[in-house]
């Protein structure tokens, strides 16, 4: 991202929003608009002097009044999270604004209130969804659509076929019938009598577990004496 904004990296405890934000109609009709970077959260009366700065009124404006430029999510706890989130978003804002569709603070503040209560696993899944769906997804409302319904989605968390495949095993989403259409079974059964050194007879496998005790015959012989 061309802007790199200052923040101390000690304060922050939650996730955050760095934004840049610029008057929505003098943006649109002249080459000359005022501009600002905040952070969210933000009280109101900061956003009340941000607004006024841009000429607006932050109690009083509405979806026509702003326009979201860029921004940067930021967790220093989840560096990941932070970066895959943000190149998406402005993704979105840029697709969006090259097809007429500016990006307003109400939506970024919507989409912000939504990711920053959910947990790391909600986290994966959120950027699953964005992944499989941007063909769907053509601005920031979109992605709010998808954000609060993200419960009509499951992630399972593997990183290929066979690992998807042990996950089901192991949470016994698979049960044995199943398993045996995909096992190589005569592998399977020829490797197990190699370890446990059975030998194929015509009436099955066989393999001697213990050793041979003593003559049974004459120590029983020797015991009626």
């Amino acid at each position: 991202m061309a802007q790199n904004w200052f923040l101390c990296e000690e304060v922050i405890k939650i996730l955050l929003v760095r934004i840049d934000i610029v008057n929505k109609k003098q943006y649109e009709e002249s080459g000359i608009y005022k501009e600002i970077k905040i952070v969210i959260p933000r009280s109101s009366e900061e956003l009340e002097k941000d607004f006024k700065y841009l000429d607006l009124e932050y109690k009083n404006n509405n979806i026509q009044d702003t326009h979201i430029k860029e921004c940067e999510f930021i967790d220093y706890n989840d560096p990941n999270f932070s970066a895959n989130i943000s190149k998406i978003i402005n993704n979105l804002i840029d697709r969006a604004n090259n097809s007429g569709y500016t990006t307003p603070f109400q939506d970024m503040k919507k989409f912000y209130s939504i990711v920053k209560e959910i947990d790391s696993y909600e986290r994966d899944k959120l950027l699953a969804i964005l992944e499989v769906k941007k063909e769907q997804i053509n601005n920031i409302k979109d992605a709010i659509k998808y954000a609060q319904n993200i419960n009509c989605f499951n992630l399972t968390e593997a990183y290929d076929n066979e690992e998807l495949a042990r996950s089901l095993i192991y949470n016994g989403e698979i049960d044995i019938e199943d398993l045996m259409e995909y096992a190589d079974l005569y592998r399977l059964g020829e490797e197990y009598s190699e370890d446990k050194n059975l030998t194929r007879t015509k009436y099955g496998y066989l393999n001697q577990e213990t050793d041979l005790r003593e003559d049974i015959t004459k120590q029983k012989e020797e015991e009626f004496e």
